[in-house]
């Protein structure tokens, strides 16, 4: 008895793999995920269509829609599929790709700032205002009691300078 669970322990450590392999719950990729690439033209390249060479998408990866019918669901590509010569600027972590004409975006833009600006002045007016008075101080603004300095940096306000304008 001993010696058989030896036995199949030793079996057991030789016939170990260490290799990853796929999980079984998922799907494989599906055929029709696929990127077909076409081939170039013979009359327009002939020697890129005597090799068979596929012809590169040339539109950003980031207008590809349905993301999850890729093998790669963040880079939206798939598995097999050719790299193009400037995959930098078609990945998903190239700069965004919009279509909106400059002069609708300056509009848009200016149309944004104007109601910001409107806001600020529509506070700026209806804001009370203050519910006291500025401190005044009898006797010229205490210069006296003050170091008796007529220098501004020292003195305190007098009553010409609090005068409230109604």
């Amino acid at each position: 008895m001993l010696a058989r669970s030896l036995l199949r322990r030793s079996a057991a450590t030789l016939s170990r793999s260490y290799a990853t392999h796929a999980p079984d719950g998922l799907p494989p990729v599906p055929k029709s995920a696929t990127i077909k690439t076409s081939e170039y033209d013979p009359a327009d390249e002939p020697a890129l269509a005597d090799m068979k060479y596929p012809k590169m998408y040339e539109e950003s990866r980031q207008l590809r829609q349905n993301p999850f019918q890729y093998w790669d669901k963040q880079e939206r590509v798939n598995f097999g599929e050719p790299v193009p010569l400037n995959d930098d600027l078609q990945s998903m972590w190239a700069p965004d790709y919009h279509k909106i004409a400059p002069s609708s975006a300056l509009l848009q833009l200016g149309m944004a700032f104007s109601l910001i600006g409107l806001f600020a002045f529509a506070v700026a007016e209806t804001r009370p205002d203050a519910p006291a008075l500025p401190r005044a101080y009898p006797y010229d603004g205490l210069v006296k009691e003050l170091s008796g300095t007529d220098d501004p940096q020292f003195a305190a306000r007098t009553d010409a300078e609090n005068q409230v304008d109604e």
